[in-house]
């Protein structure tokens, strides 16, 4: 790692990449000059859109280092995500941050929750809201979840807690608590996330950290159903009997049944009205 920049727990700014160059150009233009980190991108196989290296280095603005890693044949995100931990646990990093090609971080997104974890040592992730934009750069609405460990663990019963581009954890809890999973398709993040909630502690930040693409067509309806079936899987895992895990199950349930388009646009309407800070849904 640069030592201008390394910081005392060294953090890896994690972006899976398949087939979206211009995606990862912009998000990799997004981070902030003195921004404490290094870059790691993991080109899950790409072939329709291969990952062209010098275009990447250009349009990367931080002080640290960018390193590519490519996959032989596309893995997933899921797999895509593990071999990025797995090279990360053997340079010695303490942290990974995420990032998704499209989406933008704020340019002092990883100092601020770095700052917080160092302020708050047992704390081993934290998300932080999101401003989701059109393809135009418009904001559409911001989303925010609980902030306290108590509250997170409710609302995950419900769905994620979490802004996946948005969170910084823990490498060796992640480890601990083995890796993301391979069994629930689309929603490996929420899997992840709730795992390691039921075992730490964690938080979010109010602050808005990263600026999240909306691309109404970037979700297939098959990919939507295979995210709300894997959400159900672990909704019935981790199933308590309590008030929020029952309103959870029958919200995803719910959410199968109605038709993707409709489901969509109600809940972009629903994120558009005001509400307090902690009732924002994902």
């Amino acid at each position: 790692m640069d030592e201008q920049i390394k910081p005392s727990q060294p953090v890896l700014l994690l972006i899976p990449h398949y087939n979206n160059p211009a995606g990862l150009a912009q998000s990799l233009a997004s981070i902030g000059p003195n921004e404490p980190c290094d870059v790691l991108v993991v080109d899950d196989g790409s072939v329709k859109a291969p990952l062209d290296r010098a275009v990447a280095q250009a349009a990367f603005t931080g002080q640290g280092t960018l390193r590519i890693l490519s996959l032989a044949q596309n893995k997933g995100i899921e797999g895509a995500l593990n071999a990025g931990l797995q090279w990360a646990k053997a340079r010695g990093y303490v942290w990974i941050a995420r990032l998704d090609c499209g989406d933008c971080n704020v340019s002092d997104r990883i100092a601020r929750q770095l700052s917080f974890v160092e302020q708050h040592p047992g704390v081993v992730l934290v998300g932080g809201a999101a401003s989701f934009v059109d393809q135009a750069g418009v904001e559409q609405f911001v989303l925010r979840h609980p902030c306290a460990h108590a509250e997170i663990l409710r609302y995950m019963k419900k769905n994620s807690a979490y802004i996946h581009p948005s969170v910084l954890f823990q490498l060796s809890a992640a480890e601990a608590v083995g890796w993301y999973p391979l069994d629930v398709p689309a929603a490996e993040d929420y899997a992840l996330f709730w795992a390691l909630a039921r075992q730490y502690q964690v938080a979010n930040l109010p602050d808005v950290l990263i600026r999240y693409e909306l691309d109404p067509n970037g979700i297939s309806l098959g990919k939507r159903r295979i995210q709300l079936q894997s959400r159900l899987k672990l909704q019935r895992r981790y199933f308590d009997g309590s008030p929020a895990a029952l309103t959870g199950i029958a919200r995803t349930l719910a959410l199968l049944a109605l038709p993707y388009e409709l489901a969509f646009k109600l809940k972009a309407r629903l994120r558009r009205a005001p509400r307090p800070a902690a009732e924002d849904t994902q």
